[in-house]
């Protein structure tokens, strides 16, 4: 069992080593936009996060102007719960953009007491200004 965690770990290592500087950077960025979106709802944070003209599109097909966006999610009244991200990719078209693909699961709990399975598969589109990467374009798709 000892040798089986020590694989374990090792391959971690390595896998968490094959990923770029830039790699890194995107998923942090990606993680610390989830978890302001489905968690904190912190406007600075979005702020910081979005780029000028980024657009963000949700399942139910509305899509919004950054302003727009930032205002309804730092409003927004429903808490998440048993959130998870997984199968991330990152796909790099240049120095300064990317791609990031995954899948989002949680539990919604809106104003009025329902309990709505989230089940998402979720694009961002990260451009750098100013050095700094941004969100450029969200659209998110129910898999359910």
């Amino acid at each position: 069992m000892k040798e089986l965690f020590v694989v374990v770990a090792m391959l971690n290592v390595f896998a968490a080593n094959a990923q770029s500087k830039g790699e890194k950077q995107i998923i942090a960025q990606t993680y610390l936009l989830s978890h302001t979106v489905f968690s904190t709802k912190d406007s600075l944070t979005l702020e910081s996060l979005f780029a000028k003209t980024a657009t963000y599109g949700h399942s139910h097909g509305n899509v919004q102007t950054r302003e727009q966006a930032i205002a309804g999610i730092s409003h927004n009244l429903s808490t998440y719960t048993d959130t998870s991200v997984s199968n991330i990719s990152v796909i790099f078209g240049d120095d300064d953009v990317s791609i990031v693909r995954y899948l989002f699961k949680a539990t919604e709990h809106t104003k009025d007491g329902k309990a709505v399975p989230l089940n998402l598969s979720i694009m961002l589109v990260w451009v750098k200004e100013k050095g700094k990467w941004k969100l450029f374009g969200r659209q998110a798709v129910s898999t359910q």
